[in-house]
This record gives C-alpha cells, sequence and structure tokens, in this order.
C-alpha cells in the first residue's frame, strides 16, 4: 500500500516508516503539521494515511475532517496517544478508519491495516454505534480517591504498553493526590537543580498542565527506550534525544490524562508537547503558563522507574488540576452528575 505519514515527532515518522517498510508498504510522503498534511494528500494521493491528532495549527481531527471532503474512500488511520472516548466517537463519525494507541508495536500495524483494508467505508458508523457501551460509575469514593484511580491505571496500563513496545521495563512505583500550589509540586517530585520537563497543556473544557520530569543524567538512557541500544552524548542535550523524550513524555502524560477526560465525558486535547530546561524555577513557570499560579490545586505526582541491563533511570509525573476539575471528577466518583 502507499502510505501518507503525518507526524510532527521525526523520530515517530522514522519509526513508523521502518515498520510498514519492512512490511512491503510503500512510504510515498510525510508531512509534520496540517497544512502540510492536506498538501501532500492532495499531491500524492496515497491509498492509506497515518494520522496524528497533535499537531501544530491544525489537529488530525481538523485534517481528518478536511481529507474527507477531499475523498470520501482513502483509508484514514489515526495513530495518536489520545484515547478518549468522545474524540473516538467523533473520530468515526467524521471518517476514521482505525487507530492505533502511542505506544505502538509493528504488531499493531499488521492488526490494524488487516482490518481496516477489509472494511466497507459504511461500516465506520455502524461499527461505532455497535461497540458503543453504556458508561459504568463508580462506587461512592473518598476525597483523592477517584482521581488516584483513574490516574493510576492510565499509568500502569501505559507502562504495560510501553514495556512490550521497548527495550525497557517500566514501572509506575507510587502516586498521590494533594492540594497544594505549582511550586509545590516541583519541590515534592525532588529531581534536582538539573531537572527538565517535558510539558504539555490541556485544551478545552477546565484547562490544566501536567509535565513529566527528568534528571538530565537520564536523559539519553529514557530516550534510548524505542532504538537498540542506549544513546550516549558527548556534549549536551541532543536534537534525538529531545525528540525522542518528547514524544515518549507526550504519551506517557496522555495515558495520565485520558481516563481523567473520559470519566466526565468531555473531551480536551493537549497542546503540542514542549521541552523545558532550566530546573525547578522553569518547570514551575511552564506549568502555570495557562493557570493562576496563586490558586491551589488538585496535584497528581507520580514516579516512573524504567530498567534494563541493570541500569535504572526514573522520572516524575506531575498534573496541576484546577479544584473545580478535580471537584467534578469526585462527584463522578460518587455516582453523581458532572455538571
Amino acid at each position: 500500500m502507499k502510505v501518507l505519514i503525518v507526524d510532527d515527532s521525526a523520530e515517530t515518522r522514522n519509526l513508523i516508516k521502518v515498520i510498514l517498510e519492512n512490511k512491503g508498504h510503500e512510504v510515498v510522503g510525510e508531512a509534520e503539521d496540517g497544512a502540510g498534511a492536506l498538501k501532500a494528500f492532495a499531491e500524492l494521493r496515497p491509498e492509506v494515511v497515518l494520522l496524528d491528532i497533535i499537531m501544530p495549527g491544525m489537529s488530525g481531527v481538523g485534517v481528518l475532517t478536511e481529507i474527507r471532503k477531499l475523498d470520501a474512500v482513502v483509508k484514514v488511520i489515526m495513530v495518536t496517544a489520545v484515547e478518549q472516548d468522545s474524540i473516538n466517537r467523533q473520530l468515526h463519525l467524521i471518517g476514521a478508519d482505525g487507530v492505533i494507541y502511542k505506544p505502538f508495536s509493528a504488531y499493531d500495524f499488521e492488526k490494524t491495516f488487516h482490518a481496516v483494508l477489509r472494511k466497507d467505508p459504511a461500516e465506520r458508523v455502524r461499527s461505532e454505534a455497535a461497540s458503543a457501551a453504556p458508561e459504568n460509575k463508580p462506587a461512592a469514593a473518598e476525597k483523592n480517591e477517584t482521581i488516584t484511580r483513574l490516574a493510576a491505571g492510565g499509568l500502569s496500563k501505559c507502562m504495560l504498553k510501553t514495556s512490550d513496545a521497548s527495550s525497557w521495563a517500566w514501572e509506575l512505583c507510587d502516586l498521590e493526590v494533594f492540594s497544594g500550589k505549582v511550586p509545590d509540586a516541583v519541590r515534592k517530585a525532588d529531581f534536582g537543580k538539573s531537572v527538565a520537563a517535558v510539558q504539555v497543556n490541556i485544551r478545552g473544557y477546565s484547562p490544566f498542565s501536567a509535565a513529566m520530569l527528568l534528571r538530565s543524567e537520564d536523559i539519553g538512557h529514557i530516550s534510548s527506550c524505542f532504538v537498540n541500544g542506549p544513546l550516549y552524548r558527548t556534549g549536551g542535550i541532543t536534537e534525538l534525544e529531545e525528540g525522542l523524550v518528547i514524544e515518549i513524555g507526550n504519551i506517557i502524560l496522555n495515558a495520565m490524562v485520558n481516563p481523567l477526560i473520559n470519566a466526565l465525558s468531555v473531551s480536551a486535547i493537549a497542546s503540542v508537547p514542549m521541552f523545558i530546561k532550566g530546573g525547578p524555577g522553569a518547570v514551575s513557570a511552564g506549568l502555570s503558563a495557562c493557570l493562576n499560579p496563586k490558586l491551589d490545586f488538585r496535584i497528581i505526582s507520580a514516579s516512573l522507574a524504567m530498567r534494563r541491563d541493570g541500569r535504572l533511570a526514573r522520572a516524575g509525573v506531575l498534573a496541576v488540576l484546577p479544584e473545580e476539575f478535580a471537584a467534578e471528577l469526585e462527584r463522578w466518583g460518587a455516582g453523581g452528575a458532572a455538571g
């Protein structure tokens, strides 16, 4: 099949290209944003489009909408870290043929291509409607218990998938939820003065921020999890390392955020992830960019460990939630209606 790959991460595009070419597919083009995707599609007319959601400018949802105006038959498969029920329904209704979730393996592409290439376009909406299940409300929970359970569930699932897809063993070590200000969250994570972070802002519904914190000495090893062998740097952080860490952080942060969004039956797309260097102050400023730093927030703080060949690397994960959003989740956890 002739395939167009659309993703703002060059590292992800390269990985997908290797997987596809090893399976005999032809990658006829690549694009890193929505405008480039539409231009490449019009020029190349591929048989399959692999499309990311979180991109600069137009999101993958917008690109899919425009592609369907041009072509009702081409197969469009979303390759994304956004695993949200409402967005999945929207994607199928506007014409997505399938979804592959990050972190992915070669088998994910083989299985999805097999299913999608056999599917009649008219089946999109019918299959989505048939698969929609009634939403189950959990039993009443104590304060922070619902948020803890949802975030831990999302991260635990991501750790299993990441371990399967990478050369490292990933583990969620601990997770807690508490109230405080943004600097309190960064201090509690305790990653030292040389900390760096991958940070996203969550748009839509009730905006909040999230970040994955890393020790500088672990960046080369964490970034190597989806490539063969560790990356050894001779100077500062390389462009390849930074790109890989950004993509890994994007996957992990979305894994934590998606269950919170799904619980309230709403949707919210994370901003394009950015890499922050400069220590705890820079991380606090990044997390506060779309929030009022003087307010108290509900803070999710988790610790991750990555092991391979006797080497241990670790990372911290933070989410800073407005109190009103946390209260909505608690009402949902108690069986009440979300407002």
